[in-house]
């Protein structure tokens, strides 16, 4: 019933302007996506940045470095690409056709609570072999079992793979070697950090 009511504004989000629109209810969890990257993703032109779910490249000005951006979504990147300072492709992220250590850094942002545990795994797989590292940000289950309200929230959003913490750190660590991680609690969700290299 509740999936019913849910379900067309999650289909008005495929829209690029509906969703840079629905953007800014969430602005008190974009601003800690924000300053993890700021804190954590070296900030240096040099860098070759791939961002994995790039949406309408919203994220493109957080960083001084060599810029790509992908996104499944062609509006998104359709959006996306009136932006001069970077390249935009439309790409599946599980199924990414680049050459091994083409990127310095490879960065998702609230996009793995998009993606099946399988296409998580072989998103990440595939993101430590273009890159020297991958830097996971997203959004987790509440933290404290008592925010009902956060958790309500999130279990609203498009997104259908909410998981908690562990369970995200879990699914990296399987298919990359988790170097360090981080949760921040906000007041509408509580997010993530995970910095991941490829194993062996």
């Amino acid at each position: 019933m509740f999936d019913a009511v849910l379900r067309p504004i999650h289909q008005l989000q495929e829209s690029a302007w509906v969703y840079t629109l629905t953007q800014l209810f969430g602005l008190p969890t974009i601003r800690r996506y924000r300053a993890l990257v700021l804190q954590h993703v070296p900030q240096d032109p040099r860098r070759r940045i791939l961002e994995i779910g790039c949406g309408v490249g919203s994220a493109r000005p957080l960083f001084t470095s060599d810029y790509t951006g992908i996104d499944i979504n062609p509006d998104y990147i359709e959006k996306a690409r009136r932006n001069p300072n970077g390249r935009f492709y439309v790409m599946d992220a599980a199924q990414m056709p680049f050459e091994p250590n083409v990127f310095d850094d490879a960065i998702s942002i609230a996009t793995a609570h998009h993606l099946t545990d399988e296409q998580l795994s072989a998103m990440v797989s595939k993101a430590v072999s273009v890159a020297s590292c991958v830097h996971i940000i997203d959004a987790i289950l509440p933290i404290s079992p008592n925010s009902w309200f956060k958790s309500a929230l999130f279990r609203m959003d498009r997104g259908q793979y909410i998981r908690t913490f562990d369970q995200l750190l879990g699914i990296v660590g399987r298919s990359a070697r988790v170097e360090y991680h981080q949760v921040v609690e906000g007041p509408l969700h509580d997010v993530c950090y995970i910095r991941a290299s490829r194993l062996g």
